[in-house]
């Protein structure tokens, strides 16, 4: 079973982190959630230490079905930041039966990663960390803020950024959106820059029936960066879902 931490919330949800990340970027947006369910902020495989045994999203989507199956779970939600997002939709494609509610939070049905990040990733991952994907990833940040996104990374195995991004590089859904039949809810910061604004209209135009929300002076990493605006989305979308 994956690691996690848990936190109430008015419905069942499964948290699942981006490329490169840990659970602990959920850590201050479950703060904002409270009722009678629980929230699992995940780590995958791997993250934050660990044998990388995933190497694809469908690899990553095998390993959240097990853990939703192994919990005894019934119909959760599942929530999904960037690669997480990827995750989740492919979860909600390939197990439509098993989710009651889907939350994308800054991704996109096609993840194209920047060239420089890749080769950086390659010869100098912990430099293109902290000089390409950390300043690129905010809106704004000091350095509190800064610290408390290290702390989100999976610091202790730089490989698994390389094999993430890579995971992410190779991931379309942009055909099969239409198969998505859970209640979804999209959330982009307005200021990302690594999966802009754009890519959430478009999932919110072709996955029936969803709802997209724009946070204000957010770049990408939204859950540290504005974790009490998305924690409060999060909640009001989760208190709507029943089984």
């Amino acid at each position: 079973m994956l690691g996690f931490t848990a936190h109430d919330a008015p419905y069942d949800v499964v948290l699942v982190h981006g490329a490169g990340g840990n659970n602990l970027l959920w850590r201050r947006t479950m703060q904002y959630l409270s009722g009678g369910s629980k929230a699992f902020a995940v780590n995958l495989p791997g993250h934050p230490a660990g044998e990388i045994t995933c190497r694809n999203i469908d690899n990553y989507v095998e390993s959240l079905h097990g853990f939703i199956a192994e919990s005894g779970l019934e119909r959760p939600a599942v929530c999904g930041h960037s690669m997480g997002g990827a995750i989740a939709m492919a979860h909600a494609i390939a197990h439509p039966d098993d989710l009651g509610g889907l939350v994308l939070v800054s991704t996109g049905a096609k993840l194209e990663v920047n060239r420089k990040i890749l080769e950086g990733l390659k010869a100098r991952p912990m430099d293109t960390i902290e000089r390409v994907i950390t300043p690129w990833s905010f809106n704004a940040i000091d350095l509190g803020l800064g610290r408390e996104a290290r702390t989100a990374l999976s610091i202790s195995n730089l490989p698994v950024f390389l094999n993430d991004y890579l995971a992410c590089e190779g991931f379309d859904v942009r055909s099969r959106l239409s198969k998505i039949s859970a209640r979804t809810l999209v959330v982009c910061g307005d200021k990302d820059r690594m999966t802009p604004p754009s890519l959430s209209r478009y999932l919110s135009a072709n996955i029936p029936g969803s709802e997209l929300r724009l946070v204000e002076d957010s770049g990408h990493m939204l859950p540290l960066e504005k974790p009490g605006a998305l924690g409060l989305i999060l909640q009001a979308f989760l208190s709507t879902l029943s089984r």
